[in-house]
């Protein structure tokens, strides 16, 4: 039987960073679910991974038109890139690049985007599947570490290119899951264990990433 090795993931993140517009677009085809461009890149993409959406973050100010098309709506900054990013009448949901002040308004901000992202999909974001978009990404966020540690061990980031900077970037255009994949194939991880559920679980997820987003006292 065919196994594949680290070879075959950097191919294939290669491919992926390469042609991000074909990547999305083939997520697309195979789910039948929405991408949603998030620009600047949002802190909690938990939300819309668990209303079954394809978060896609990106920093720069261009974005690829053959990306662009494939995007069904945005998250943008208030008033931020507008005139470059023509919307085309799709969805637009503004989140601040400065969280609100106070833990009742974060909250009433991520309860707006919960309910956007719902009708957006056409699927109720549940608190189950934001616990499981949590532990999804925080998963990831483990293996890219691991990822670090067994290249370069280089604890401020991974480099502009190459082949280790295309196994992180790679992810900005799979959903969590299938990037923990990859990453596991690269550094050859036989299975990915499925995360214990934490005590914390018992709390509303919303009130846990809203607490995340507001910066600790100094």
């Amino acid at each position: 039987m065919f196994a594949p090795g680290p070879g075959d993931a950097l191919r294939f993140a290669a491919r992926v960073v390469a042609d991000p517009g074909h990547a999305v677009g083939l997520w697309r085809s195979v789910t039948g679910c929405k991408a949603v461009g998030c620009l600047p890149p949002i802190p909690v993409p938990e939300i819309l991974h668990a209303a079954g959406l394809l978060p896609v973050p990106w920093g720069a100010p261009e974005i690829p038109r053959a990306l662009r098309s494939r995007l069904d709506a945005w998250v943008v900054a208030p008033h931020g890139l507008s005139s470059q990013e023509p919307m085309g009448g799709k969805g637009r949901f503004e989140f601040p690049t400065v969280p609100p002040a106070g833990l009742a308004a974060v909250l009433d901000l991520l309860e707006s985007l919960t309910e956007w992202a719902g009708e957006l999909s056409g699927r109720t974001v549940t608190e189950g599947g934001l616990w499981k978009s949590i532990r999804a990404y925080r998963e990831r966020e483990h293996l890219l570490s691991l990822l670090f540690a067994h290249h370069d061990g280089n604890a401020g980031g991974f480099p502009p290119g190459g082949k280790t900077g295309d196994l992180a970037r790679a992810g900005d255009y799979l959903p969590p899951e299938t990037h923990s994949l990859l990453l596991a194939q690269a550094i050859r991880i036989p299975s990915i264990p499925q995360p214990a559920q934490w005590k914390e679980e018992g709390e509303d997820p919303l009130l846990r990433l809203a607490r995340r987003m507001i910066p600790e006292k100094e």
